[in-house]
């Protein structure tokens, strides 16, 4: 049983979601967010599991609901900062958004991923200077080439 939650949190982990077309919508890596989830107990993953599910659906505010347990038990665990983030960004809360990208930012775990995800929301919620300071660490990372050009890209316009 533990065998089939684990490849369930995986696989619902492993695949990005685009919410569609849209200033605040973007496809979220939950496959960057594994690492810092696979720190946390079965039960929790599946807590995790459901609440991406939720995203998927559009049920961000349920999603919310499901995160914030969890993010009280483990405040410093950037992937759970950063699925919140997300879900606040897609109700409209902007700067609650930006709050929890900032705090997840700070976490101790992760990795480049979660700078290039504060350079995103900062980008989307009008603060141009996280996003440019954001950006430089998002340049440094190999493994986020095609991301930093992108967010270079939209920058510009």
């Amino acid at each position: 049983m533990k065998v089939v939650a684990r490849v369930a949190c995986v696989v619902a982990i492993s695949v990005g979601v685009a919410l569609g077309a849209g200033p605040d919508k973007f496809a979220l890596r939950f496959d960057r967010l594994e690492p810092a989830l696979d720190v946390l107990s079965a039960a929790d993953r599946d807590t995790v599991s459901d609440a991406i599910n939720l995203i998927k659906s559009g049920e961000n505010v349920l999603a919310l609901s499901r995160l914030s347990s969890l993010k009280q038990a483990s405040p410093k665990n950037s992937s759970l900062r950063i699925l919140a983030a997300y879900a606040l960004l897609q109700t409209g809360n902007a700067l609650g958004a930006f709050e929890e990208a900032e705090k997840a930012h700070d976490a101790p775990d992760g990795n480049s991923y979660k700078c290039w995800f504060l350079a995103k929301v900062a980008l989307l919620s009008g603060k141009r200077a996280v996003c440019e300071r954001e950006l430089e660490h998002v340049r440094g990372a190999a493994d986020m080439v095609a991301e930093a050009k992108q967010l270079e890209r939209e920058l510009k316009n």
